[in-house]
């Protein structure tokens, strides 16, 4: 029993580990995100670049310098798209062309129907309107934040990746408008040199509060952009402590953790 808690232990850092790889704890911190800083992060959200303000982006953990790895994890479900059911819908999603880090912005409307664009996190998006509760995501399990993947088509960033605002809810009637609490600062992409995969961001109520649905509209008060579209690629729901799912049953933890064993025996026998 020892032995399968501290594989459970483990397994349960791994996961956190993707989703929380490292916070930015200096506020002059001199580096840029496609041309973002923490002083422009202090000025969006905090209205000037001051030393004051950036402290703030520090304190209150609004940016990850890591990538949000998705693999593996419960993607939110297209229910509802501009007030239509998903259910057998079918238009056209955008698809960003640049898989290897050389190509830009380039994008398409080749990536299928639009449920095929809104219902995995890779290089297929949709874009939706701005009525609050008519594009919704069913989160798969009752979340304390979501995390919002979008695609980027222009600069300047972070406006353009968080051009959006999110409402939560868990009855698709009554809705919570979400703030954003945390933001991914290489995305979710391995290959960095991908600028279409801009930031991944999450967003939360404040409160431990939990709820089924996600909407988003183009623009509104959350957004930092307002151009009349956005580009997003899918929704996932997380946990408080801004993990992708609940937490595993020790029957699940135990298959992660003797799956977790089986990878290092075989790397230790290369």
């Amino acid at each position: 029993m020892r032995r399968i808690a501290l594989l459970a232990a483990l397994t349960i850092g791994v996961f956190a580990r993707q989703a929380n790889a490292a916070l930015i704890t200096d506020p002059n911190d001199p580096r840029n995100w496609q041309d973002a800083t923490v002083g422009t992060f202090a000025a969006l959200y905090y209205g000037a670049d001051t030393l004051a303000n950036r402290q703030l982006v520090v304190d209150n953990h609004l940016l990850d310098d890591g990538l949000f790895n998705p693999s593996g994890y419960l993607a939110g479900s297209l229910v509802k798209y501009n007030g239509i059911s998903a259910a057998g819908l079918g238009g056209a999603a955008g698809r960003s062309l640049d898989l290897t880090g050389t190509g830009g912005y380039d994008y398409d409307f080749g990536g299928g129907t639009i449920p095929n664009g809104a219902n995995g996190i890779d290089n297929l998006w949709i874009q939706q309107d701005n009525v609050v509760g008519n594009t919704v995501w069913d989160l798969g399990f009752q979340a304390t934040k979501a995390a919002i993947f979008n695609t980027i088509d222009h600069g300047p960033l972070p406006n353009e990746a968080i051009e959006s605002t999110v409402y939560l809810s868990n009855d698709q009637i009554s809705w919570t408008q979400a703030v954003v609490e945390r933001v991914w600062l290489e995305g979710f992409m391995s290959n960095l040199g991908i600028q279409w995969d801009g930031f991944t961001f999450a967003v939360g109520t404040g409160t431990s509060n939990t709820f089924r649905y996600a909407a988003i509209i183009h623009g509104g008060p959350g957004a930092l952009q307002h151009d009349g579209d956005d580009e997003i690629n899918g929704v996932m729901g997380l946990q408080a402590n801004f993990q992708p799912t609940p937490t595993p049953e020790p029957g699940t933890l135990l298959l992660f953790g003797l799956g977790a064993a089986a990878v290092a025996r075989r790397r230790r026998t290369k």
